[in-house]
């Protein structure tokens, strides 16, 4: 088990989604997403990549149009969504990757699954970049 675990958890860096070498890594990650840094664990991953903000909406509102009927919270349900993440909130999530919080980051929020999977994206659409935090079960 060790050894499989040393190649399916960790850091990775991905030029594109399609370098992904396993399909649950690629859940809640957009397919426009490059330049991909993930920490993948058991239970989910935490990401930070490139995006447009033309591709990161279309995806989400894609991902609301094929699952949002069977979230657990409705879309917008989410107390933060739409605000400017906090610092504070940033470091917690992403604490031991030495990522920087951005000052303009925006907080979204795929579908939720009843068990409580499902993606928080963090945008900031000046510079491109996401920061993502992914939990499934």
């Amino acid at each position: 088990m060790l050894i499989a675990d040393s190649i399916r958890f960790g850091h990775f860096h991905y030029d594109s989604f399609d370098a992904i070498p396993d399909f649950r890594s690629q859940r809640y990650l957009p397919e426009a997403a490059s330049n991909i840094d993930m920490h993948k664990h058991a239970n989910g991953y935490r990401a930070r990549y490139e995006i447009s903000a033309t591709d990161f909406e279309a995806y989400l509102d894609g991902l609301w149009t094929q699952y949002g009927e069977h979230s657990a919270v409705e879309r917008g349900g989410f107390m933060d969504e739409g605000q400017t993440v906090s610092p504070e909130l940033f470091n917690h999530t992403f604490d031991g990757l030495n990522w920087t919080s951005p000052p303009n980051a925006i907080v979204y929020y795929s579908p939720s699954e009843g068990d409580g999977g499902g993606a928080t994206y963090y945008f900031d659409a000046d510079s491109g970049l996401m920061f993502q935090r992914t939990g499934f079960w």
